[in-house]
Order: structure tokens, then C-alpha cells, then sequence
């Protein structure tokens, strides 16, 4: 064979392997999409449905306290799960830093028959406002772009 022959076989060689390495990386681009909108969107469903059940809880003194105490458990589940999941160190602190957040908020009672005492009543309620304005609410489009999470977990955990 020609040294031009050679050449074209290489030229066409390189050229498919390109081409497959840039298929991978946007299938691996897909995938990792993929993955953060299936669980921010677990997070943000599980915070928004905290909001509305803290919300309720206050419409109806307080009727079903464990409700709320269930919904947090939900929520921080999310995160953890989210968080086992992360490969990104900085991303881990940012979840890392939410879920610490949330875990403040737990009742030390484990079991279902949960009874809150005012200063966790008054804890949620200042949750349930924290959620709301910071976007972790029903009656509100959610993206589940990394940054936007980032956004609003910031807004969450902020101090007041």
C-alpha cells in the first residue's frame, strides 16, 4: 500500500473514533441531565408537598402534627439519596448543606405518634415561610437545572 493509502485508512480511522467519542459524551451529557432532573425534581416535590402539609397543618390547628414530621422525613430521604448519588465534591456540600438544614427541623420522636411542642410548631411555620419564599412551593414552576437548585437551596438555608 501507498504511503497516501495510509494516510486516507488513518484520516478515516481517526475520523470514526471522533465521531464515537462524541456520541459517548453526549450520551453521558443526557444521562447526567437526566439524573439531576429525576432528583431535584424528587427534592422539590418532596419540599413543596412539606410546604403545603405545613400550611394545612396551620389551617387546621395543627390536626395531624405527625403529617408534618413524615413529609420532613420525605424530604431529607431526597437529599440523602441525591447526595449518595453525587460524584461532584461541590455539589455533596451544597446537598450536604441542605440536608443538615432539614435534619434541624426533626422531631426527636421517632415514632409516628408524634406530638410537637409550640417551639416546633413555631420552627415549622418559620419553615413552611422560608420555603415559600424561597421558591419550594406548589402553585410555582420549578426548574431543575443545577444552578436554579443551587439558587434555591441558598435561599432556603440562608440565615433570616
Amino acid at each position: 500500500m501507498r504511503k497516501e493509502d495510509w494516510i486516507k485508512v488513518i484520516l478515516v480511522v481517526s475520523l470514526i473514533g471522533n465521531v464515537t467519542l462524541f456520541m459517548n459524551h453526549n450520551r453521558v451529557n443526557k444521562n447526567q441531565e437526566l439524573k439531576y432532573e429525576l432528583l431535584n425534581a424528587y427534592i422539590y416535590r418532596d419540599l413543596t408537598q412539606l410546604e403545603a402539609t405545613i400550611q394545612y397543618q396551620i389551617d387546621n390547628n395543627w390536626d395531624n402534627e405527625p403529617l408534618v414530621t413524615q413529609k420532613l422525613d420525605d424530604a431529607i430521604d431526597s437529599v440523602i439519596l441525591h447526595t449518595g448519588m453525587e460524584r461532584d465534591d461541590d455539589k455533596q456540600d451544597i446537598l450536604w448543606k441542605l440536608h443538615d438544614y432539614l435534619k434541624e427541623f426533626k422531631a426527636d420522636d421517632e415514632t409516628l405518634a408524634v406530638s410537637l411542642t409550640a417551639k416546633q410548631r413555631t420552627d415549622y411555620i418559620n419553615l413552611g415561610e422560608k420555603l415559600r419564599s424561597s421558591g419550594w412551593n406548589y402553585n410555582v414552576g420549578y426548574d431543575t437545572r443545577w444552578d436554579i437548585f443551587v439558587s434555591k437551596v441558598k435561599g432556603l438555608i440562608a440565615e433570616s
